[in-house]
């Protein structure tokens, strides 16, 4: 694919333009949709761009998340594990453990596979602040009822939330009572601004294998 958008446009347009129409059909392996992009913005056609976006946004829950969407499969799990374990600018270690090694500032990830989908995953990687670990994060919510509660998220269910601050008792909030909710901002750097999409894809599928929580 990368070869076929360094072929001039009157060459590779109409065979990535029918790429592009499987893509949309949900004929095309998502493994190919990193690359895919990456030859549509090689060829330099603006049209082809822009189909390409617009077909992403409609597999996609967000723009952002459409951007992202070739980052969810088709990633070498070596060179993710190796990313996790030894990338100096990513520092994963730093504040995550496995296996009993690594940092405590940020959710142990044994078994994270078995919490998070895919697509949460990469969530965490490119939106941190988006979605917040039980016990890693500040929560503030404006119940229907005007009263404010803020405190540390200790648990997040579909139907309610547990927030404790301090000293104490925790509340549970039922998140039919809540008017608004304001997640504070995550401490875990945004991997967009560090790693390539071709690394956040490889990251997440290692991630991804972690199965065993133990």
């Amino acid at each position: 694919l990368l070869t076929l958008g360094k072929l001039p446009l009157q060459f590779s347009g109409q065979p990535l333009n029918g790429l592009v129409s499987k893509m949309a059909a949900g004929t095309l392996s998502p493994d190919l949709y990193l690359e895919l992009g990456e030859a549509i913005d090689s060829t330099g056609s603006a049209d082809l761009k822009t189909r390409y976006k617009e077909v992403g946004a409609k597999l996609s829950p967000d723009e952002l998340t459409a951007s992202y969407a070739g980052s969810l499969t088709g990633g070498d799990v070596n060179r993710g594990r190796q990313i996790f374990f030894r990338n100096q600018q990513a520092q994963c270690m730093k504040c995550h453990s496995y296996d009993d090694r690594g940092g405590n500032a940020g959710p142990r990830l044994n078994g994270v596979a078995l919490r998070l989908a895919r697509e949460q995953i990469l969530e965490a990687l490119i939106s941190p602040s988006a979605r917040l670990a039980p016990g890693f994060g500040m929560v503030s919510v404006e119940k229907k009822d005007g009263k404010t509660v803020s405190g540390l998220l200790m648990e997040d269910t579909k139907t309610a939330l547990v927030l404790k601050l301090g000293d104490q008792p925790a509340q549970t909030i039922p998140k039919d009572q809540i008017a608004k909710r304001t997640n504070s901002p995550s401490s875990m750097p945004d991997m967009k601004a560090i790693l390539s999409k071709k690394e956040i894809r490889d990251v997440v599928s290692f991630l991804s294998t972690l199965k065993e929580n133990n």
